[in-house]
């Protein structure tokens, strides 16, 4: 095995607590004894039979020797806080290994979290600092397999496991099969560490210390609505960094809508230039790029979502003729909520737009993912009565148009060697045949055997898509849905009555449905222990289990924006992050998770300036007796 060694600057301390790691891994076990860390830590990695040496001085440059090449990481690698990187940097898994200790490196240097919110009032829990120091030494990775070329889909189908163990002396070990399993690794490691209040350094208070872990679900997924308010690159970042803490490995962006088109298409320029709420608050290229980049970093796979042939209406902001009942007055007749317009169904311009639009697209989002969503949710029949090309509402005439439309779709995100995500409906209410078949001339290349389902709306047709044998995703909006219980966002007509028209082709008149106390359709508020105790393998047989990839947690952001984001999303996100990670919780965990919970919570703030909401009232965190 080579030799990676890799000299990091640390400052360490102490603080205890067996309760800190979030999500829980699969076993823990642990002393109490106090580890500081040297002035100078050195994380070696040993990994197959290739020799490199690197050394970090303070966050200068990294050198690579054996490979002959100088790599200025920190200003190629996209990181928060460096404008310049543009994430169209050529990675490589041994560039992301290398990014990652080095993140690690400052998570563990910067921590500024003093535990002291986790013990009684006026304890003494940290280190005496009159006592003699023992020192961490040498942190040892063994790394089985390092690929030598970066590949997506060969990246994220990496196995996550590791384990860490720490001695009472201060030799520490890692263990991982792959490079996105340090990357988890490391994502514990550095919850392991905490600061002492004199300001003397950093160290954990957990020697000797062990370690095993390994996810229940690959899929541990957060769904982000881009679309309905306009959020710029950094608020996402941000957000990719609470969610790298947590183990979170999916961030799918809704990245269109009726209401906007916020993302930048160099060959469809008007997209965003008519579609976005304002041309400045459209991502460029390089916006986008830069975000994936820094997820693939953060051993997360950033995708987007180009919602169709329903929610699509900001595409006629650019192009009209595409979208049928663009922007009704009598939106409930057409859509779910203000705007309307949908892609009309058997228009050849559309599948024109579509052609040229992915050409576009998805060459530029697969070098960092290996997933793409197709959309499919909420299409409204009555929209297609004013769609020329179908002039009707029946689900017997729309669904063959349907079925073209998705297929179509669904064959070019193949071809791109892309794994197909759909919603429900597409499957359960319009019965499509959902295997890849490429563009027409085309065939699908990557093997994949149809389209994931993305399930929403309820446990039990989560058991009908896996009793049709399609692979799926759970988090229906009953527990995962982040924006419910904030009340409703749609005003009441000013007279209480609809003016003529509405509904459509009718002459009005028609009572106000929304009165007071304007509940919105989800309430009330999902709350962290509601999202925590929230078991997605109810009613599922053990034989059906293997098509489970894993789930998503939903933030739909009608009423929300950068100002609230974090607080709508952490720490409720994070519960379903360890329910994703730990698998399937119950309420007699609640109580020792709130302590683990807040300890991340307080984390996430510290040092990364996320904007969380409280988990537990301190004096329920230093007293305890808050549970029944």
């Amino acid at each position: 095995m080579a030799l990676l060694g890799v000299v990091l600057v640390v400052l360490c301390g102490l603080i205890t607590s067996s309760q800190g790691l979030w999500p829980e891994p699969v076993t823990f076990t642990s002393g109490a004894s106090a580890l500081w860390a040297p002035p100078q830590l050195e994380i070696a990695v040993a990994c197959q039979n290739e020799t490199y040496s690197s050394y970090d001085v303070r966050g200068q440059s990294l050198y690579v020797i054996a490979r002959g090449f100088f790599l200025d990481l920190y200003s190629q690698l996209p990181y928060r806080g460096n404008s310049s990187a543009t994430g169209n940097v050529q990675l490589s898994e041994q560039a992301i290994l290398q990014a990652s200790i080095q993140r690690s490196q400052k998570a563990i240097t910067s921590t500024k979290l003093v535990p002291w919110k986790f013990f009684r009032r006026n304890e003494a829990f940290e280190p005496d600092l009159s006592e003699p120091k023992v020192f961490l030494g040498k942190v040892q990775i063994y790394q089985a397999s390092l690929a030598p070329n970066l590949d997506a889909a060969a990246f994220f189908a990496e196995d996550e496991s590791y384990t860490i163990s720490i001695t009472a002396e201060g030799t520490a070990n890692i263990t991982s099969n792959s490079t996105l399993g340090t990357i988890r690794a490391l994502q514990t490691f550095e919850q392991l560490f905490y600061a002492h209040s004199s300001g003397s350094g950093t160290y954990t208070p957990y020697a000797p210390l062990s370690i095993q872990d390994t996810p229940q679900w690959t899929h541990r997924g957060l769904n982000l609505d881009i679309a309905r308010n306009p959020y710029s690159p950094d608020d996402v970042l941000r957000t990719i960094d609470a969610m790298a803490s947590a183990k979170m490995s999916r961030l799918h962006l809704h990245a269109s809508d009726a209401q906007s088109w916020p993302i930048t298409v160099p060959s469809l320029p008007a997209l965003a230039a008519a579609g976005a709420y304002q041309s400045s608050l459209a991502w460029s290229t390089a916006d986008l790029a830069k975000v994936q980049a820094y997820g693939l970093c953060n051993g997360i796979s950033v995708f987007i979502e180009i919602d169709m042939p329903g929610h699509s209406g900001s595409i006629g902001y650019a192009y009209p003729d595409l979208i049928t009942a663009f922007n009704e007055s009598d939106w409930s007749t057409f859509a779910a909520e203000p705007g309307t317009g949908q892609l009309k169904l058997n228009s050849s311009a559309v599948y024109d737009f579509l052609q040229t639009l992915f050409a576009d697209l998805l060459p530029r989002v697969s070098p960092y993912t290996q997933l793409f969503h197709n959309g499919g949710d909420e299409v409204n029949v009555n929209a297609f009565l004013l769609d020329e090309t179908v002039r009707s509402n029946s689900s017997e005439v729309l669904q063959p148009l349907v079925q073209k439309l998705m297929s179509y779709v669904t064959g070019l995100v193949d071809t791109a060697s892309l794994q197909p995500i759909v919603w429900e409906e597409m499957l359960l209410d319009w019965n499509l045949t959902l295997s890849p078949t490429g563009p027409p001339g085309g065939s699908g290349s990557n093997g994949t055997a149809g389209a994931i389902i993305q399930v929403w709306r309820s446990s039990a047709n989560l058991l009908l898509v896996l009793q049709k044998g399609y692979r799926v995703l759970f988090g229906d909006y009953t527990h995962w849905y982040l924006d419910c219980g904030h009340g409703g966002f749609i005003n009441p007509y000013p007279t209480g009555f609809s003016p003529p028209g509405i509904p459509y082709n009718t002459s009005g008149g028609v009572p106000t449905q929304i009165s007071d106390p304007f509940l919105d359709y989800c309430s009330p508020l999902k709350n962290w222990r509601h999202i925590y105790v929230y078991d997605p393998l109810v009613n599922i047989t053990s034989d059906l289990e293997y098509l489970i990839e894993g789930g998503e947690v939903h933030l739909w952001t009608e009423q929300t924006d950068p100002v609230d984001l974090d607080q709508k999303l952490w720490p409720r996100a994070a519960a379903a992050a360890e329910v994703l990670w730990s698998g399937p919780r119950n309420a007699s965990m609640i109580e020792g998770a709130s302590k683990r919970l807040a300890e991340w919570r307080e984390r996430v703030i510290v040092d990364h300036g996320v904007g969380a909401g409280v988990v537990q009232m301190t004096w329920c965190l230093m007293e305890g007796g808050c549970d029944l």
